[in-house]
């Protein structure tokens, strides 16, 4: 018997190696062994196991199969369906999802800090009378049709506590639970919550956990016992080996897509192929799905839905006041930023002693034009994005490549500020509001788990009574005391030329305005904007959530985009841009052979250059029933890659890719 063996990296090849007679009966694919491989001891998974090989030389054999670090066979079955969907070899896939398996992962002590949970503690959630009728439909629709259940639940409807009785229910028939966040940032959030009912049968996982706890939670889970695994989505590779339930909360968040190297994978779609290879009911939870999302639910009944119409307890949804910012450009006391209306909200707000969150989706200080003769707006060298002024460290940032050029050669006379950022409206609201307490949350003052856990802390603690950020606050956060949400510049990022762009800003401000009034108080919300007839932000501020859907689904049917299409986006990379052309020219000619009536390239990226690469483009529209036997032709290309791409340039295929910038 022979056994084919990957290695971790990006190839193609499997290597084959005899099987002893003492693994002949236990050894299976998805098996981690250590072999040799040239000349070093390694481990590889076992990629398929056969009688005889066409191989003539000698082999060498399996030394050993590695008990501690195994993976479920349904965690296995998705990574092989995740190398033939995404196009990536399945070396590459283990790389990237399953590290953590390469290493040694023993600790001497397991014990996590907690507190041991009592399931009986959980009968003191009450749920009313609409989360009661959702959690039985949920799990007598999953008993009867195993589809995937989606969770359509206004903010403040109380879907977290209907995922705490469906995790309670798994975890007293002795399986797991899969809790997947979008946010690291919401992850302590709703980490403490679980911890509250279920004590140390809770386990955090994400990017950002250190290698010390993770090697405690994989014991964990090597006993085979039952937990509640949380975190982002790197979670879902996590070796549960008795997995029940999986939920994804905030569905439509595009954190949950890697968009940045193969495999691009999304993992709210993977979580419903992982809940089909492990016969675990499959929750997706959203206040604003993804329009692919609402479509398969309420259009085409793909996925079961739930509605979850109403705020829990007697909270209300925030009466909303959109400001036209039109009228206020007299005002300038604060640089034109604050209306009066909403000074005057905050202030009653503040006198009320309650909170007030105001996002604004836009980090730094400003952008900065040179008022010289060229007039110009500086730009990154090494990306096609305006540089931001950040005035606490007195330098120009780009925010795609992090590169940071000296702002010490420019006088005051030789620059002016275009637009703003949240550090500017940060010094406005501490001039407004000195006593208040102003918090500024974004990448900024938040680039670690602990000081974003430090920044909810203090305000839950009313340390800080005004919250600032960007997208980061606009969504997950419970806070009781909030009663005023403000949105600065609500119409930015509607001008984004990508095809998402309506969606993404529909539900950041639904979602923020959803923050409000989350307990008996009265909320409130203020809509600052240049466009106050849009129909987004009318949209948006009305709740008018299936006006919008339908009318987004009717722009993507005629414009042939997801989710009536699929789109494979081929992305072509190199600081040399006569190779990058030459190469998509290479790949285009191939692809246009079999999709001459889908293809659109090769052009130039909208962002025409990132981190000194110049990026070229070719965009496939696909229609999902030919879309299985599309990707076979495409993995012929990522074979054939050495062939056809120059020398340093890199391809990079987003299969169910949700940009096109």
């Amino acid at each position: 018997m022979y056994a084919q063996v990957c290695f971790p990296f990006f190839s193609s090849k499997t290597f084959t190696y005899k099987i002893p007679r003492k693994y002949l009966s236990i050894l299976k694919a998805g098996d981690l062994v250590e072999v040799k491989f040239k000349n070093k001891v390694c481990k590889g998974f076992v990629t398929s196991l056969a009688n005889r090989i066409t191989f003539k030389g000698s082999l060498n054999e399996i030394i050993s199969i590695k008990k501690n670090n195994q993976i479920p066979q349904d965690l296995w079955k998705t990574l092989l369906w995740m190398s033939n969907y995404y196009v990536t070899p399945i070396g590459k896939i283990t790389q990237t999802t399953i590290s953590w398996a390469f290493k040694d992962n023993t600790v001497k002590n397991k014990a996590i800090k907690g507190f041991e949970g009592n399931l009986k503690s959980v009968e003191s959630l009450i749920l009313n009378k609409d989360q009661t009728k959702v959690f039985n439909k949920i799990n007598d629709n999953y008993e009867i049709n195993k589809k995937p259940q989606f969770l359509y639940g206004v903010p403040g409807s109380g879907k977290t506590e209907v995922y705490l009785k469906l995790a309670a229910k798994t975890l007293l028939s002795n399986q797991s639970s899969l809790i997947l966040i979008p946010e690291i940032a919401l992850s302590s959030q709703i980490f403490l919550r679980f911890q509250t009912y279920f004590g140390e049968k809770v386990l955090l996982w994400h990017s950002q956990s250190t290698d010390s706890y993770k090697k405690k939670v994989l014991n964990k889970l090597n006993e085979n016992d039952s937990y509640i695994v949380i975190g982002a989505r790197s979670a879902l590779f996590t070796p549960i080996s008795n997995l029940g339930l999986i939920v994804v909360d905030e569905e439509h968040d595009a954190s949950y897509k890697e968009s940045e190297r193969q495999p691009c994978y999304h993992a709210r779609d993977l979580s419903i192929i992982r809940s089909k290879y492990a016969n675990a009911l499959i929750l997706l939870g959203s206040a604003t799905p993804s329009l692919e999302t609402y479509y398969n639910a309420m259009i085409i009944n793909k996925y079961d839905i739930h509605e979850l119409k109403n705020r829990y307890g007697n909270a209300q949804l925030p009466q909303v006041k959109i400001i036209d910012m039109n009228q206020n450009k007299g005002n300038t006391n604060n640089q034109n930023l604050l209306s009066t209306a909403l000074i005057n909200k905050i202030n009653t707000t503040l006198d009320n002693k309650e909170q007030v969150l105001i996002l604004h989706n836009r980090r730094g200080f400003s952008s900065i034009k040179i008022c010289r003769e060229s007039d110009e707006i500086l730009k990154c060298k090494n990306c096609d994005v305006i540089l931001t002024f950040h005035a606490e460290l007195n330098q120009l940032i780009c925010h795609h490549c992090h590169q940071k050029q000296s702002f010490q050669k420019y006088t005051k006379q030789d620059i002016s500020f275009l637009g703003y950022g949240t550090e500017q409206i940060e010094t406005v609201l501490n001039q407004l509001f000195p006593k208040a307490g102003v918090i500024r949350m974004d990448s900024d003052s938040a680039n670690s788990l602990k000081k974003q856990k430090d920044i909810l802390t203090k305000f839950k603690n009313k340390e800080f009574n005004i919250l600032l950020g960007t997208q980061m606050i606009a969504k997950g956060l419970d806070f009781s005391n909030i009663t005023l949400v403000a949105v600065m510049h609500a119409e930015l990022g509607m001008l984004i030329p990508d095809y998402r762009s309506h969606e993404r800003m529909y539900q950041l401000l639904y979602q923020v305005i959803g923050r409000s009034g989350r307990s008996s108080k009265i909320g409130n919300a203020i809509i600052q904007t240049y466009q106050p007839d849009n129909h987004l932000i009318q949209m948006a501020t009305n709740y008018q959530s299936k006006k919008f859907y339908n009318l987004n689904l009717e722009s993507r049917k005629s414009l042939q985009y997801p989710p009536f299409v699929r789109l494979v986006r081929f992305i072509f990379q190199s600081k040399n841009i006569n190779k990058c052309r030459d190469s998509a020219n290479k790949v285009y000619k191939i692809l246009n052979s079999k999709f001459s009536n889908s293809i659109i390239g090769p052009l130039p990226c909208p962002i025409e250059r990132l981190a000194n690469q110049e990026r070229f483009h070719i965009i496939l529209k696909i229609k999902p029933e030919k879309l299985k036997r599309s990707l076979i032709e495409i993995k012929k290309i990522q074979d054939k890659k050495n062939s056809l791409i120059s020398t340093n340039v890199k391809l990079l295929i987003d299969v169910d890719s949700i940009s096109v910038l």
